[in-house]
């Protein structure tokens, strides 16, 4: 059983992912630039740590440790938008030069599964950006989790093509 692509996916490529990605990223942009310029995540009654900050003496544990977490989870979701858009066009191209299992030469790759593969990058970045404000932040921890969402990105297309393989299993 082979699935069929509609004419309309065929023809249009590459745009569908460029509107969306460049929808993602404005949003994101957007929202980045009103959180840093709108809110304050560190409380400002705090005045031993506004001092240590004028100082340059802060400890990155207990300035978040007095953030406003709502607003630190807002702006790494914000990231994580900023970053998905960024790279969906690519994650389209990469699968389109790179990933043709099963699939006939020009044909493009499934919108969901390009839009997930660019969501993992954005949640790396959003995860690195995290433990860059906690000052925990090293090549090997970013490399491990990189190395761990590829493989779980991996499990979950062979997951996909078992599926397309034995469709009652």
């Amino acid at each position: 059983m082979s699935k069929q692509v509609s004419p309309i996916t065929h023809q249009l490529g590459v745009i569908p992912s460029f509107i969306v990605g460049a929808g993602l990223f404005v949003l994101g942009l957007l929202a980045i630039n009103q959180i840093v310029n709108t809110f304050w995540p560190i409380d400002v009654q705090r005045l031993d740590l506004v001092r240590s900050v004028a100082l340059d003496r802060a400890d990155a544990a207990a300035l978040l440790q007095a953030a406003n977490t709502e607003i630190i989870l807002v702006f790494l979701a914000a990231i994580l938008v900023t970053i998905t858009g960024l790279v969906l066009p690519f994650t389209f191209f990469l699968n389109m030069r790179f990933g043709r299992r099963g699939r006939p030469r020009l044909t493009p790759p499934p919108f969901f599964m390009t839009l997930r593969q660019a969501m993992w990058v954005g949640i790396w970045a959003a995860f690195c950006v995290w433990l860059q404000m906690n000052r925990t932040l090293g090549l090997a921890v970013a490399v491990l989790v990189a190395v761990v969402l590829v493989l779980f990105e991996l499990l979950l297309q062979i997951r996909q093509q078992a599926k397309t393989v034995h469709p009652g299993g």
